[in-house]
Protein backbone atom coordinates (compact mmCIF):
# COMPACT_ATOMS: atom_id res chain seq x y z
CA UNK A 1 0.00 0.00 0.00
CA UNK A 2 3.27 2.52 -0.04
CA UNK A 3 3.68 2.00 -3.05
CA UNK A 4 6.62 0.94 -3.06
CA UNK A 5 6.19 -2.64 -5.20
CA UNK A 6 3.50 -3.77 -6.82
CA UNK A 7 0.85 -6.93 -6.52
CA UNK A 8 2.61 -8.36 -9.25
CA UNK A 9 6.44 -8.07 -8.17
CA UNK A 10 5.36 -8.99 -4.40
CA UNK A 11 3.87 -12.06 -6.07
CA UNK A 12 7.38 -12.67 -8.10
CA UNK A 13 9.82 -12.04 -4.99
CA UNK A 14 7.23 -14.91 -3.52
CA UNK A 15 7.49 -17.27 -5.97
CA UNK A 16 11.74 -16.81 -6.17
CA UNK A 17 11.46 -16.92 -2.88
CA UNK A 18 10.10 -20.59 -2.08
CA UNK A 19 11.99 -21.79 -5.47
CA UNK A 20 15.25 -20.82 -3.50
CA UNK A 21 13.85 -22.53 -0.08
CA UNK A 22 12.86 -25.46 -2.20
CA UNK A 23 16.20 -25.94 -3.76
CA UNK A 24 18.10 -25.94 -0.33
CA UNK A 25 15.18 -29.04 0.90
CA UNK A 26 13.21 -26.45 2.85
CA UNK A 27 9.24 -26.93 2.48
CA UNK A 28 7.35 -24.00 3.29
CA UNK A 29 3.65 -24.75 4.16
CA UNK A 30 1.63 -21.48 3.79
CA UNK A 31 2.50 -17.78 2.84
CA UNK A 32 0.80 -14.59 4.92
CA UNK A 33 0.58 -11.33 4.04
CA UNK A 34 -1.01 -7.92 5.05
CA UNK A 35 -1.15 -5.38 1.84
CA UNK A 36 -2.72 -2.61 4.12
CA UNK A 37 -0.68 0.67 4.94
CA UNK A 38 0.34 1.73 8.55
CA UNK A 39 -2.50 3.66 9.37
CA UNK A 40 -5.29 0.70 8.39
CA UNK A 41 -8.17 -0.90 10.74
CA UNK A 42 -7.82 -4.31 9.21
CA UNK A 43 -7.37 -7.07 11.21
CA UNK A 44 -3.77 -8.79 9.63
CA UNK A 45 -1.60 -5.63 10.11
CA UNK A 46 0.76 -6.47 12.89
CA UNK A 47 1.08 -5.84 15.90
CA UNK A 48 -2.75 -7.29 15.38
CA UNK A 49 -2.66 -11.12 15.65
CA UNK A 50 -4.97 -11.62 11.67
CA UNK A 51 -2.64 -13.50 10.00
CA UNK A 52 -1.04 -15.52 12.95
CA UNK A 53 -5.04 -16.67 13.69
CA UNK A 54 -5.77 -17.52 10.25
CA UNK A 55 -2.66 -19.57 10.13
CA UNK A 56 -3.95 -21.25 13.25
CA UNK A 57 -7.45 -22.07 12.10
CA UNK A 58 -6.45 -22.83 8.51
CA UNK A 59 -3.81 -25.31 9.88
CA UNK A 60 -4.79 -26.00 13.23
CA UNK A 61 -1.42 -25.43 14.43
CA UNK A 62 -1.22 -25.52 18.65
CA UNK A 63 -0.44 -21.78 19.78
CA UNK A 64 1.19 -22.75 23.20
CA UNK A 65 4.13 -25.19 20.98
CA UNK A 66 4.34 -22.22 18.40
CA UNK A 67 7.39 -20.16 18.09
CA UNK A 68 7.38 -17.19 16.47
CA UNK A 69 10.33 -15.13 15.19
CA UNK A 70 10.68 -11.37 14.24
CA UNK A 71 12.74 -8.74 13.47
CA UNK A 72 10.04 -6.17 15.48
CA UNK A 73 8.36 -5.40 18.79
CA UNK A 74 4.74 -5.78 16.64
CA UNK A 75 6.11 -9.41 15.58
CA UNK A 76 6.31 -10.34 19.57
CA UNK A 77 3.07 -8.41 20.55
CA UNK A 78 1.12 -10.10 17.11
CA UNK A 79 2.40 -13.42 18.29
CA UNK A 80 1.43 -12.62 22.05
CA UNK A 81 -1.96 -11.83 21.30
CA UNK A 82 -2.15 -15.24 19.69
CA UNK A 83 -1.37 -17.17 22.24
CA UNK A 84 2.56 -17.87 21.27
CA UNK A 85 4.81 -16.97 24.24
CA UNK A 86 7.63 -18.81 22.83
CA UNK A 87 9.12 -15.60 20.81
CA UNK A 88 12.62 -14.84 19.60
CA UNK A 89 13.19 -11.11 18.35
CA UNK A 90 16.28 -11.35 16.18
CA UNK A 91 18.73 -7.87 16.59
CA UNK A 92 19.00 -6.01 12.82
CA UNK A 93 18.38 -2.83 11.87
CA UNK A 94 15.58 -1.90 13.67
CA UNK A 95 15.91 -0.72 16.82
CA UNK A 96 15.13 -2.74 20.25
CA UNK A 97 14.31 -1.11 23.05
CA UNK A 98 15.21 -5.17 25.07
CA UNK A 99 14.74 -3.80 28.58
CA UNK A 100 10.68 -2.98 27.74
CA UNK A 101 10.90 -6.03 24.94
CA UNK A 102 8.13 -8.84 25.56
CA UNK A 103 10.78 -11.60 23.87
CA UNK A 104 10.72 -14.54 25.43
CA UNK A 105 14.71 -14.69 24.16
CA UNK A 106 16.52 -11.49 22.07
CA UNK A 107 19.63 -13.16 19.82
CA UNK A 108 22.33 -11.66 17.43
CA UNK A 109 21.63 -14.20 14.57
CA UNK A 110 18.83 -15.94 12.65
CA UNK A 111 21.28 -19.01 13.08
CA UNK A 112 20.57 -19.84 16.55
CA UNK A 113 17.43 -19.93 16.81
CA UNK A 114 17.46 -23.84 16.13
CA UNK A 115 19.47 -24.15 19.55
CA UNK A 116 17.00 -22.22 21.09
CA UNK A 117 13.71 -24.02 19.65
CA UNK A 118 15.24 -27.76 19.63
CA UNK A 119 17.83 -27.49 22.65
CA UNK A 120 20.43 -28.87 20.28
Amino acid sequence: SRGDYTERDYQKLTQWMLTQFEKNNIDILDIFYCPHGPNSTCDCRKPKPGMILEAKDRHNTDMEKSWMIGDKEVDVIAANRAGIDNTILVRSSHKINETKSNAKFIIDSIQQTKQLITGQ
